[in-house]
C-alpha cells in the first residue's frame, strides 16, 4: 500500500453553531471531530463567526485517499457502524485509533501520524 499523505489544514474549535454556519471553500473537506472541534482540509486559514474560536493550523494527521474497492478490505477491521450522510466516523480500526469519512467515489481514512505505520502495518 502507498504511504499516507499529509492531512493538511486547520483545526477548528468553536462554537458549533459557528462551526455549522462556516462557508469553506471548494475542494475543502471538514472533518467534524466533535460538535465544537473539527479540521478543514485543504486550506491554510478560515474565518468563523465567534469571537473565541481558536483556528490554528493541523499538522498531527496523515490520510489514505481509497477507492470503495481499496476500503472494502479495512472494513474486515472495523468493528463499529460505519457512518453515513457524510458524517466521520471514529473508532479503532485494526487496533489502532482511526477516522473515515466516506463520500461516494472515495474513503478518506484519517490517523495521527504517529500512528500511521502501525496502522499501515496492520492493515496491508
Amino acid at each position: 500500500m502507498r504511504a499516507p499523505e499529509l492531512l493538511s489544514g486547520v483545526r477548528v474549535v468553536a462554537k458549533p453553531a459557528a462551526i455549522d454556519a462556516a462557508r469553506l471553500p471548494a475542494g475543502t473537506t471538514m472533518l467534524r471531530i466533535a460538535p465544537d472541534d473539527a479540521i478543514v482540509a485543504g486550506v491554510a486559514t478560515l474565518t468563523i463567526d465567534d469571537p473565541y474560536a481558536i483556528i490554528e493550523p493541523e499538522y498531527a494527521f496523515v490520510h489514505w485517499r481509497l477507492t470503495p474497492e481499496e476500503f472494502a478490505g479495512v472494513t474486515d477491521h472495523i468493528e463499529w457502524p460505519l457512518p453515513t450522510d457524510g458524517r466521520l466516523g471514529q473508532g479503532l480500526i485494526a487496533g489502532v485509533p482511526a477516522k473515515v469519512l466516506i463520500a461516494p467515489d472515495h474513503v478518506l481514512l484519517v490517523v495521527s501520524a504517529g500512528l500511521a505505520d502501525e496502522l499501515s502495518e496492520r492493515l496491508w
